[in-house]
């Protein structure tokens, strides 16, 4: 069984559907009622036993948190992004939503700092997040999308469903707030506030090895109009009647 460990802002969201198309036994957990790193969102110890009962092929999305430790075999899986990249279109969500007003107001917001670091560790304490990572199975790219697929593609020996068409795209770009934009100043700003994501990035992204001998293009496995039906109404009854009501139960 795999457990993905969806960050916020890196195709976490592409990457769920191709895993829902192929693995009809999927669970994602859509429940996440309090934010993306706010503890009290965790996937808990006694939520993962309690799902565990349906034989999950794989369990998914923003609260599954390496330091819970859950306890049974599993292989994790997640996506890494630039950490520059992520922290921008972060802020530019933020903005959109009215969440955030400006570039110098979300800024302000530590949450949203060293967001890869926290979503791994639970805190923003660079070692600790190493510790997790170090036993990951597979730690993906999203700049290097379709090179990350096709690894992980023989890592679980399978072909994947889906297609690679963009999720979450910005309604509005008229505002957007780009790096190469940002003064100096800000620039490094941005940098210092992310400096633990960045040297996670460098650290297992640009210094591994993994990806490099992998194309730019993969081919994924077209779904039937059948397949595409049955996988939604599935989805919906998983939700429904599997993961809302252990959620729901055991943390209300």
């Amino acid at each position: 069984m795999f457990l993905f460990t969806h960050i916020e802002k890196c195709a976490g969201t592409t990457f769920n559907d191709i895993l829902s198309l192929t693995f009809p036994r999927y669970l994602h957990i859509t429940k996440n009622k309090f934010g993306g790193n706010e503890p009290r969102n965790d996937l808990s110890i006694q939520q993962f036993q309690e799902l565990c009962r349906w034989f999950p092929s794989g369990i998914g999305g923003h609260s599954i948190r390496p330091y819970k430790n859950y306890p049974k075999p599993v292989f994790y899986i997640t996506f890494f992004r630039n950490p520059v990249e992520r922290y921008m279109s972060h802020m530019n969500h933020n903005i959109e939503n009215g969440w955030s007003t400006s570039f110098s107001d979300f800024i302000k917001k530590e949450y949203y700092q060293n967001f890869m670091t926290k979503k791994i560790a639970g805190i923003d304490e660079v070692k600790k997040a190493e510790l997790y990572l170090d036993k990951f199975n597979f730690i993906g790219d999203v700049g290097q999308f379709s090179k990350s697929l096709l690894a992980l593609q023989d890592l679980l020996q399978v072909k994947f469903y889906g297609e690679l068409t963009s999720k979450n795209e910005r309604k509005k770009n008229d505002n957007y707030i780009i790096f190469k934009d940002l003064s100096n100043q800000q620039k490094r700003l941005v940098e210092e506030l992310n400096k633990n994501d960045i040297l996670l990035y460098e650290k297992y992204i640009l210094n591994s090895t993994i990806l490099k001998n992998y194309s730019d293009f993969i081919q994924l496995k077209k779904p039937s109009a059948l397949r595409v039906r049955c996988i939604r109404k599935l989805n919906k009854f998983k939700k429904e009647n599997i993961v809302n009501p252990v959620r729901e139960k055991t943390n209300p």
